[in-house]
């Protein structure tokens, strides 16, 4: 991440100063580390609460469903359980992959984010 950073840094100051990019680059990590640990904090609350909502809602879905009288109305609510499904399985997919990327620091084992230092 350091060498990722240390380039953003080079890009963002364009000045020939170590000096500057080290500042830049502290800068940076200072701020990834602060995303990162907003992202570990909040982001699973926040998403279990949505996957939580989601649930109240969906079981209130299934009581429309069950009392619907004609076929247009179950229809309806069928549509709109189908979409629940969809939201809170792309709910639980991001929760997965933002914790997988950002809190098990992936991007420093991928070589072109770790760019170049020279």
């Amino acid at each position: 991440m350091n060498n990722f950073l240390f380039g953003v840094a080079k890009f963002m100051t364009d000045v020939e100063s170590d000096e500057v990019y080290s500042e830049a680059t502290a800068a940076l990590n200072k701020a990834y580390e602060t995303f990162k640990q907003v992202v570990t904090t909040i982001l699973p609350i926040a998403i279990a609460v949505v996957l939580i909502l989601g649930m109240f809602f969906g079981i209130s879905l299934g009581i429309k469903f069950a009392k619907a009288e004609d076929a247009d109305a179950r229809e309806k609510v069928k549509g709109q359980l189908i979409n629940l499904a969809i939201g809170i399985g792309v709910a639980a997919v991001i929760l997965i992959v933002v914790n997988v990327l950002v809190a098990n620091n992936v991007f420093q084992n991928i070589s072109w984010f770790k760019g170049s230092s020279n």
